[in-house]
């Protein structure tokens, strides 16, 4: 239970302070083996207790055990996944800052207390030559300072001590959150450090280096409400068959082993042939490596096994689509969708053009209305389809809105020609409605 309760701080504090919302929180799972053994052939770092891997059907953290050790550890890996579904798009260094900085929140008299050091961070900032911070930003997955473990330890603590100054110290803390959404949208370390700090990385970093000296590095209680209902728990039906898939997706999602996978999923095929989700992820991994009608195939057997994942329904209407052009049976999966995901744009755009190509005007018009405000690129071939749509119905009037609507953001003479030709036709079939006008 402890362990549950260090990650639930965690979710807490992140819901409270703007990182995430309650209500769209997507849901981890954690696999937790139970010997190095056994964890070994999943690492993706070898110095690594724990990683975090978003996959085709969800997300996980794989741990090597539940040692309370390795409790901070998780935490740190909640934290990636929180940063993956927040949409930041952050280099290396400051993901990893990031994740260490929260890794050891925990909750005082039912306030946030946050910024204590990780094992082992503060001693090596204090005791080790430091990166050059050029180097340190351009770190990616393949660097030494990423798979070799003394230095990772480096990279991890200079990193870690760099994100604690920016998120508690007066000087930088009020624009650390416009710092990351400069990063995120794409501006380089060096860039955002002069145009949010007004001040070089390099010259940020001496300035960590009196930082770091002038004190030790201690937590803070921060006024966030942490206090809530003690946690319960619940036994998973088919736990057994949950891990074994959870295990194959998490072997599916590295490409050292997904061949593995494939065979381990095609077994579970077999096993449990009531169970959509090895068909589903076949489809994925064909998906990936550009086998579309493999894919098509894995993704049908899926939906034959009753998969309700609005993906996957999607991915097989994309497919049939491409191979056998607009049907019924690609308005089918397409409503589907919907009936899962009424908000899906995609599946309503597709829903509305398919409809309207094999003459199905009623459901094409019902797709493409709720789409109130289609994107810029669409937003021509949308109004265009409904007026079209809507004078086969004998909806003059409404269909010249349409019309009139698409003449407006045509993208170029040829489709202000179609327009006009739609409209003369509009007058024709509607002319009761011209008459009325």
């Amino acid at each position: 239970m402890e362990f549950l309760s260090r990650l639930d701080t965690a979710r807490r504090f992140f819901e409270q302070t703007g990182w995430t919302s309650r209500d769209a929180n997507p849901r981890v799972e954690i696999l937790a083996f139970g010997s190095e053994r056994e964890y070994d052939s999943y690492r993706l770092n070898p110095s690594a207790f724990a990683f975090y891997q978003r996959t085709s059907q969800g997300d996980y953290i794989v741990m090597r055990d539940l040692d309370p050790d390795h409790y901070s550890v998780a935490v740190h890996e909640y934290t990636h996944f929180v940063v993956e579904h927040a949409g930041l798009n952050l280099p290396l260094w400051l993901n990893e800052g990031i994740a260490d900085f929260y890794s050891t929140i925990e909750s005082r008299q039912g306030q946030a207390f946050l910024g204590l050091p990780p094992s082992g961070r503060e001693e090596t900032v204090r005791s080790r030559h430091w990166i050059d911070w050029t180097t340190l930003a351009a770190v990616d997955g393949d660097s030494d300072y990423y798979q070799q473990p003394e230095k990772m330890l480096l990279f991890y603590s200079q990193s870690w001590a760099m994100v604690h100054m920016l998120a508690t110290d007066a000087r930088y803390a009020g624009d650390f959150p416009k710092f990351l959404s400069a990063i995120s949208a794409g501006a380089s370390a060096s860039d955002a450090f002069v145009t949010i700090y007004r001040q070089t990385m390099q010259q940020a970093g001496d300035q960590l280096k009196r930082y770091i000296s002038s004190k030790k590095l201690v937590g803070r209680l921060v006024n966030v409400d942490l206090r809530s209902e003690p946690l319960t728990t619940r036994n998973i039906a088919n736990a057994e068959r949950c891990a074994e898939f959870a295990v194959a997706e998490v072997q599916a999602a590295n490409p050292e082993t997904v061949a593995e996978a494939k065979s381990r999923l095609e077994a579970l095929s077999v096993r449990y042939p009531d169970d959509p989700r090895a068909h589903e992820s076949l489809g994925y991994i064909a998906m990936s490596s550009g086998a579309q009608r493999d894919a098509a195939e894995q993704f049908a057997s899926a939906v034959h096994e009753n998969s309700q994942d609005p993906q996957v329904l999607l991915r097989l209407a994309h497919l049939k689509l491409k191979t056998d052009g607009p049907s019924e049976e690609v308005i089918d999966l397409l409503e589907r969708v919907l009936a899962k995901d009424s908000g899906n744009y995609n599946a309503r755009l597709e829903l509305g053009f398919t409809a309207a190509k094999i003459e199905k005007y009623e459901i094409a018009v019902h797709a493409l209305e709720k789409i109130e405000a289609p994107k810029a690129e669409h937003a021509y071939v949308v109004s265009y389809t409904l007026a079209y749509c809507l004078v086969e119905l004998h909806q003059g009037n409404r269909a010249r809105l349409f019309a009139q609507r698409a003449s407006k953001t045509a993208n170029d003479g040829a489709d202000q020609q179609n327009v006009a030709g739609l409209l003369r036709y509009i007058d024709q079939e509607n002319p009761l409605e011209v008459a009325s006008r």
